[in-house]
C-alpha cells in the first residue's frame, strides 16, 4: 500500500527507529473491546483520528473520507461530498459546533447541517502528525506544535476580536485555556528540552517532535518519550511530574481529566495519569492511532488497520486465549485450592492460581473418555478435602489436587468397568459426607470418599438438575419439579408446585433458606418457605435459564444466553434490588453460563472467556440521549399530500446499537409505535397542528427524556379553511333556496288544492241545496199524491199499478236523500256516517223477524271522511244488511262501528244459517258488490262463514 502522506512515514520509521521495546512493569489490561471496521460501515479500516463533538457524536477520521457514529449507524462523507480530501487527519468542532476537518492536501473544511462547506481562502494549514489541531475561545483555529500556538483566521470562522499584549509565549487549550508564557518560562522549557536533544531542527523534521498543551491549570509538555506536568502560575510555572515512556510511539493526546493517551506501534495504547502516574496498557500488538474517552466513560481506541475498538467497561478484566486458555467457550467454573478451575468442549479442564497481582499462566488437564465426539464438561463440584468431581457427557471423575503441584494431578474415573450411564452428568450436590448426581434417568449415591453407596432408576422424566432444600432432594426435569424420598429399600418421588405453573425446570440452587428454580420460559421462581416470587423479563434478562449460582445467602445469580441477571436480597427476602450484566458492561459475550465468587472478585464463564469483575451494580449506567438530527432550522409546516419525515437519533455506546425508539401524536396516539430506527414518516397526516413525542430506550429498558416535534400540516387550496366555509356557506344558501322554492311549490300546489277542495265543496253544498230544495220537493209532492191516489183507488183495478208507482218513488226519494247526505260536506265526519248507518240499519230491521243489536262506539274527536267514501261504506253496509234480512234466518244480527287511531272497523254478523263464501261469491251480485265497493275503498274485508253458524263480515278502513 503507498504511503501518500508524511504522517504514516513517520509511522513506519517509529518502527524501525524503536524496534521491540515496551514499557516495563506496565500491567496489560485485556478488556472486551467491541471491534468496528469497514464492513460495519466505516469508509476504511484505517482510522487516523477520533474525536467526540458536543453533542455527543464520535468522529472519524479515515484515509476514505470521514465518518460520524452514532453507536448504530455510520454517516460518511468523502470528496464528492465536498471535503477537501478524502485522506483526514484531524477533526475539530469550534464555538458555533461546527466540525472542522484537516485533510491531506492541508486544507480545512467543515460539516454544518447535514452538508460540507469548504473555505473561501486557499491559505493552507500546517498540521504536523504530532501536532494538535482545535479552537481556542474566541473561535480561532490554532495548531499548538514546538513551544507556541500557531493561529489561523478564516472569513468563515465569524472568530471574536480579541487584543493581543504579547506576541510571544500566547498559548491555548481545547478547553477554553489561555496563558502567557514569561521569558523564564520559555527558558526553562528550552533547557528542558534541549537536555533531552529535542531543538526547533527536531521538530521541524518530526525526528524529535514536541509540543505543548494546556489543561485546565496544567501545563504539559508532550515529547515522544516523556510528558513533563508542570502547574501554571502567574508567576512561573512550577514542575510536578516527569513521566518517562519508551516504544514506537506515534501520537500522545489529552484524554480527559488528568489523564493522556500515548498511541504506539504494535504495543498498542497506553493510558496514563499524569498527577499519579497509574499506567495501564490496552490493545498490545497492535498500531494504534487515536485514543477518546467519551462522556460515558468508554474507551476507543482507533487503529491502523483494525478499525476502531469500543470498551464500554474498561473496569472489567477478561481471560481469553490471548491470556492461555485453552478454550473460549468456557461451560462450567469451580474454586478449588486457591485454583480458579474452568470445563470446556473436548474433555479440557483449565486452571489458574488466585491471588496473584499479574495474571498467571493458565493450565491444561485433559480427562481421557471413551468417546471423542461427545465430551463436554458438564459440571464441577469442591467437596471438602481439596478435591474436584468433574462431570462429563460420559462419566464422572475425581481430581485430587492437595497435591500443591498441578504436574502431578491426574484426573480418575469413579466407575471403572462396565457401568454404564443413561446419558451425560446432569447434576452433582453434596451434603454432609454424601455426594448426589444425576445422570439422564438415574440417581446415584456416593461418599465423599468415593464409595459407591447406592444408585436409583426412574421412568424418563429427563432429569436437568438437583439440590437439597430443607433436608429434602429436589429434582429438575424437563417434566417438572420433583422432590425424592429415600427409604431403606427404595426411593420414591412425587412431582410437587405443578399447580404453580412450574414445568420445565432447568436449574436448580439453593441456599438452605430459599430455593431457586429456573424454567426454560418462566423464568425463576423463589421458594422461601410456602411463600412463591417469579421473575421473568424484562426484569431479567431472560426467562430461560441456564443456571442459577448462589454467591452468597442474599445474592442470586441468573446466568442465560441475554447476560446474567444479580438479584440482591434484603430484609429477609422480602425486598429485592436486580442488577443487569451484559456486553454493555464489558462482558465479552452476553451468552453467560456460570459464575463464581472469590473474595471481591467475581469470575463469569461465557463463550467468549471469563469476566472478572467487583462490581454488580449497574444504577449508574447513563441513560440514552435522543437528538434531533434534522437540519436547524428546517420547516415545520409540510403540505397536506406530502410525506411528513422527523429524523432522531439515541446515543448510547453502551447498548452496542440495540436501541428501541418509541413515537406517538399527542392527542392523537394512545399508545407509543415501536420502531428500531429513528425516522419517523408520516404520509397523508390531515391538516392541523401536531406534536410529535419521541422516547428512546436502551437495553436496559431506561429511557430517555421526551423528544417533542411541533409542526404543522397546511391544507391544499380546496382544503382552506376560509374556501370550505364559503362552499359551505354557499351550499347551506343553494340548498335553502332550493328547499324554500320546493316548498313554495308545494305550498302553491296545496293552496291551489285548498281552493278546489273549496269550490268542490261549494259545489257539493249547492248541488245538495238544489237536489234537496227542487228535486227533493218534486219527489216528495209526486210521492205524496200516489200515496193519495193509492188510497182513493184502493178496490179498483189501477191499484196495483199506482201502489208500484208509488214505491219506485218512494226508492227514487231514498236514493235521493243518500245522495243529498253524500253531498253535504256538513256530513264528512265518522261520527255522522256512524249515526246515519245506526238509522238505516234499524229501517231495514223494522219489519223483519230478526233482532239488531248496535254498538257504535266513535271518539268525539272529528275525524274527516270523503262524502264518496261515506257513500261506499254506507252501500257496503246496506248490502250486506239486507242480505242478513232477506237470507239469513237469523234471529238475531249485530252491528258494531268502531274507530281506533284513523282507522274506521266495522263489524256485521248473525247467528243464521250461513252459507259457502266460495259459491255465493260468484253465483249471487250481492256478494260481488260487497267485495267491490271493498275493493273501491282499498278497504281490508274478511268474511268468515260456513253452513250452520251464521256469518261474520269485517271491514277495515283507514282514514
Amino acid at each position: 500500500m503507498p504511503l501518500k502522506s508524511p504522517f504514516f512515514k513517520l509511522l513506519i520509521l517509529t518502527l524501525f527507529l524503536f524496534p521491540g521495546r515496551v514499557y516495563a512493569g506496565i500491567p496489560y489490561q485485556l478488556v472486551y473491546l467491541k471491534n468496528y471496521s469497514a464492513p460495519d460501515g466505516l469508509p476504511s479500516s484505517r482510522v487516523n483520528y477520533l474525536m467526540q463533538d458536543s453533542r455527543g457524536f464520535i468522529w472519524l477520521a479515515t484515509d476514505k473520507g470521514v465518518s460520524r457514529f452514532d453507536g448504530q449507524h455510520f454517516k460518511n462523507f468523502t470528496s464528492a461530498d465536498g471535503l477537501e480530501n478524502n485522506e483526514c487527519f484531524r477533526i475539530a468542532e469550534d464555538n458555533y459546533h461546527r466540525i472542522f476537518f484537516y485533510c491531506n492536501n492541508y486544507r480545512v473544511c467543515y460539516y454544518e447541517n447535514g452538508l460540507i462547506h469548504k473555505l473561501n481562502s486557499p491559505q493552507k494549514v500546517i498540521v504536523s502528525p504530532f501536532a494538535n489541531f482545535f479552537f481556542n475561545r474566541y473561535n480561532e483555529l490554532c495548531v499548538n506544535y514546538r513551544l507556541s500556538t500557531k493561529v489561523y483566521h478564516f472569513e468563515e470562522l465569524k472568530s471574536e476580536r480579541h487584543a493581543i499584549r504579547h506576541l510571544n509565549g500566547y498559548i491555548y487549550g481545547s478547553d477554553g485555556e489561555e496563558i502567557v508564557l514569561s521569558e523564564n518560562d520559555l527558558d526553562i522549557l528550552e533547557e528542558e528540552l534541549k537536555a533531552g536533544q529535542l531543538s526547533f531542527q527536531t521538530a521541524n523534521t518530526n525526528t524529535k517532535p514536541y509540543r505543548l498543551a494546556l489543561q485546565q491549570n496544567y501545563l504539559l509538555l508532550i515529547t515522544k518519550d516523556w510528558v513533563h506536568v508542570y502547574r501554571y502560575q502567574k508567576s512561573g510555572i512550577i514542575p510536578l511530574n516527569k513521566i518517562y515512556f519508551t516504544g514506537n510511539v506515534t501520537s500522545v493526546y489529552l484524554t480527559g481529566k488528568n489523564t493522556f493517551a500515548v498511541t504506539t506501534v504494535k504495543q498498542g495504547t497506553y493510558i496514563i495519569n499524569y498527577l499519579t502516574g497509574e499506567r495501564k496498557n490496552y490493545l498490545n500488538n497492535n498500531i494504534t492511532t487515536a485514543t477518546v474517552i467519551d462522556r460515558e466513560n468508554n474507551l476507543w481506541f482507533g487503529s491502523y488497520d483494525k478499525g476502531f475498538f469500543l470498551s464500554t467497561n474498561p473496569e472489567v478484566k477478561i481471560i481469553n486465549k490471548e491470556s492461555g486458555l485453552a478454550n473460549e467457550d468456557v461451560l462450567k467454573l469451580a474454586i478449588a485450592g486457591g485454583y480458579l478451575f474452568t470445563g470446556h468442549v473436548l474433555s479440557t479442564l483449565s486452571y489458574m492460581k488466585l491471588g496473584a497481582n499479574q495474571t498467571p499462566p493458565i493450565g491444561t488437564i485433559t480427562i481421557n473418555q471413551d468417546r471423542s465426539d461427545f465430551n463436554r464438561i458438564t459440571n464441577l463440584l469442591t467437596i471438602p478435602g481439596n478435591r474436584l468431581m468433574i462431570g462429563t457427557d460420559n462419566g464422572i471423575f475425581r481430581l485430587d489436587i492437595s497435591n500443591k503441584n498441578p504436574a502431578l494431578w491426574h484426573p480418575e474415573s469413579y466407575f471403572e468397568g462396565p457401568v454404564k450411564f443413561d446419558g451425560p452428568i446432569k447434576g452433582i450436590t453434596h451434603q454432609h459426607d454424601t455426594v448426589y448426581f444425576i445422570s439422564q434417568n438415574a440417581v446415584v449415591v456416593i461418599s465423599n470418599q468415593f464409595k459407591r453407596l447406592k444408585g436409583y432408576r426412574f421412568k424418563p422424566i429427563r432429569m436437568t438438575s438437583l439440590t437439597w432444600y430443607k433436608n429434602k432432594l429436589l429434582i429438575g426435569s424437563l417434566y417438572g419439579l420433583y422432590q425424592l424420598m429415600p427409604t431403606t429399600n427404595d426411593i420414591t418421588y412425587v412431582r410437587i408446585l405443578a399447580n404453580k405453573g412450574i414445568n420445565v425446570v432447568k436449574s436448580l440452587a439453593s441456599n438452605n433458606e430459599v430455593c431457586a428454580i429456573g424454567t426454560e420460559a418462566q423464568g425463576v421462581f423463589l421458594l422461601a418457605g410456602k411463600k412463591i416470587v417469579q421473575f421473568r423479563s424484562p426484569a431479567i434478562f431472560s426467562g430461560d435459564i441456564r443456571k442459577l449460582v448462589w454467591t452468597d445467602d442474599n445474592t442470586l445469580w441468573v446466568c442465560t444466553a441475554n447476560g446474567v441477571s444479580i438479584i440482591s436480597f434484603y430484609n429477609h427476602y422480602q425486598n429485592y434490588r436486580i442488577s443487569l450484566l451484559n456486553t454493555s458492561n464489558g462482558l465479552p459475550s452476553d451468552n453467560v453460563a456460570d459464575v463464581v465468587q472469590n473474595g471481591h472478585d467475581y469470575y463469569i464463564a461465557t463463550d467468549q472467556g471469563i469476566a472478572v469483575t467487583q462490581n454488580l451494580g449497574n444504577t449508574a449506567l447513563p441513560k440514552p440521549v435522543l437528538i434531533n438530527d434534522g437540519i436547524p432550522g428546517t420547516q415545520n409546516s409540510f403540505t397536506y399530500g406530502r410525506p411528513v419525515v422527523f429524523n432522531c437519533v439515541a446515543l448510547s455506546y453502551k447498548s452496542m446499537g440495540k436501541i428501541q425508539y418509541r413515537f406517538r401524536l399527542k392527542g392523537v396516539d394512545k399508545n407509543w409505535s415501536v420502531a428500531p430506527s429513528g425516522e419517523k414518516r408520516f404520509d397523508l397526516l390531515p391538516p392541523g397542528n401536531y406534536e410529535l413525542e419521541a422516547l428512546a430506550a436502551d437495553r436496559f429498558n431506561q429511557l430517555s427524556q421526551p423528544l417533542i416535534f411541533k409542526f404543522d400540516v397546511m391544507p391544499l387550496w380546496y382544503q382552506q379553511l376560509w374556501l370550505q366555509v364559503v362552499a359551505v356557506l354557499s351550499t347551506i344558501i343553494i340548498a335553502f333556496l332550493l328547499v324554500r322554492k320546493y316548498y313554495q311549490s308545494i305550498i302553491g300546489l296545496q293552496k291551489k288544492d285548498y281552493e278546489n277542495a273549496l269550490a268542490l265543496q261549494r259545489e257539493r253544498q249547492r248541488i245538495s241545496s238544489e237536489v234537496h230544495d227542487d228535486l227533493g220537493a218534486s219527489i216528495s209532492g209526486i210521492k205524496l199524491r200516489t200515496e193519495l191516489l193509492s188510497r182513493k183507488t184502493a178496490d179498483q183495478p189501477a191499484f196495483k199499478e199506482i201502489d208500484a208507482i208509488h214505491e219506485a218513488i218512494t226508492d227514487i226519494s231514498t236514493q235521493v236523500r243518500l245522495i243529498i247526505w253524500s253531498l253535504d260536506a256538513e256530513n264528512d265526519e265518522v261520527s255522522n256516517l256512524a249515526g246515519f248507518i245506526h238509522k238505516q240499519a234499524i229501517k231495514i230491521f223494522e219489519y223483519s223477524n230478526i233482532d239488531l243489536h248496535v254498538n257504535a262506539s266513535v271518539s268525539e274527536t272529528p275525524v274527516t271522511i270523503s262524502g264518496e267514501k261515506r257513500r261506499q261504506v254506507y252501500l257496503l253496509v246496506k248490502e250486506v244488511l239486507n242480505n242478513i234480512v232477506k237470507h239469513s234466518e237469523a234471529q238475531n244480527a249485530f252491528l258494531e262501528i268502531n274507530l281506533y287511531k284513523n282507522r274506521l272497523q266495522i263489524s256485521i254478523r248473525d247467528d243464521g244459517r250461513g252459507f259457502d263464501p266460495d259459491v255465493r261469491k260468484h253465483e249471487t251480485m250481492g256478494i260481488r258488490n260487497i267485495h267491490t265497493r271493498a275493493k273501491r275503498l282499498n278497504a281490508e274485508l274478511k268474511i268468515d262463514t260456513a253452513h250452520g253458524k251464521g256469518t261474520s263480515i269485517g271491514l277495515k278502513l283507514n282514514l
